[in-house]
């Protein structure tokens, strides 16, 4: 039933293999083309210097005359006319190298000429095999089958990825947090010991950070528990977030308590370096699930592209 179908995909799948081959060997030598280009070029310069030093000695210009004056004319010469030779050899190895790797190109650029009607192999190979799939998928239950598990291991890579983006911007507003409520913190306790009015201002400065970064966590915590409720998957843990926000409006509303407010940015700082454990911990789970996943999904699309494409009856 099927035996047309497969000897196309067969010729298709094998001629397209062969037209690859030939494009990435030329995509190579046009490479080693242009290196050998620049080294002809290059080599060329040097050899032109060479002579021109070979030639200044044999004509009688201040610096030949004065060689010659002092018996190192002819020393002076050979070395320079050694020079000259190796130099030369050098330009010609090039040369030579670079006329050998343009044959090759020529030869792989017809080649490539006459498979030209393979260069689109894999939209035609996709197309004969799409409509082999949509036959098969009409009449074969096995197939079927694969063809569920396959999308449903897709659209759960899918949640996971969603929930694993959304764990990222909840750590860097926790992230944020913890380091404004540390600042906080420490300039509080400065501000105590008679830090001053710059002190005071610069502790509120950074509580002013701090209160951004947990509203935004919060934000962030209520989408990331959502991304977990669809990947069936919950925080083990209280991340203690309306106490940090009961906290941020406190500090605002009681900055003359120093004391106290120097007690309450402590414990929010240590409830947020808690709340960050718990999404740390939730987030490499979730890296495991999705490295599991795509694992999956993989050798299961191998698995079912194999039984589509050698199908014979």
């Amino acid at each position: 039933m099927y035996k047309e179908i497969n000897e196309q995909l067969a010729v298709l799948k094998e001629k397209g293999r062969i037209y690859e081959k030939w494009t990435k060997r030329l995509e190579k030598l046009q490479t080693e083309e242009s290196e050998w280009e620049a080294k002809v070029k290059s080599r060329l310069e040097h050899l032109q210097k060479e002579q021109k030093d070979v030639d200044r000695l044999n004509s009688m210009t201040l610096s030949a005359f004065f060689y010659q004056l002092i018996g190192k004319k002819t020393e002076r010469l050979e070395k320079e006319e050694l020079e000259l030779m190796e130099s030369k050899a050098a330009y010609d190895t090039a040369c030579r190298m670079l006329q050998d790797v343009q044959e090759q190109r020529i030869h792989v650029e017809q080649e490539l000429e006459g498979g030209r009607q393979y260069q689109y192999w894999q939209s035609d190979y996709n197309a004969l095999w799409g409509k082999k799939e949509g036959r098969l998928l009409d009449q074969d239950a096995e197939l079927q089958h694969m063809a569920e598990n396959r999308e449903h291991l897709a659209s759960e890579l899918q949640e996971l990825d969603e929930a694993f983006r959304e764990g990222e911007y909840l750590l860097y507003a926790l992230e944020r947090a913890e380091k404004a409520l540390a600042s906080a913190g420490n300039w509080g306790v400065y501000d105590m010991m008679g830090g001053g009015v710059i002190s005071t201002h610069i502790k509120r400065g950074r509580m002013d950070d701090a209160q951004v970064a947990i509203m935004d966590a919060g934000k962030r915590l209520r989408r990331f528990q959502k991304e977990l409720e669809d990947v069936e998957m919950a925080v083990h843990a209280d991340l203690h977030l309306g106490g940090l926000l009961s906290f941020a409006d406190y500090f605002f509303d009681n900055l003359f308590v120093d004391w106290m407010v120097q007690d309450k940015i402590r414990k929010a700082e240590r409830q947020v370096k808690d709340g960050l454990s718990a999404v740390r911990k939730t987030m490499h789970v979730l890296r495991n699930e999705m490295r599991d996943h795509k694992a999956e999904l993989e050798i299961l699309d191998r698995k079912y592209h194999a039984y589509v494409e050698q199908a014979e009856d």
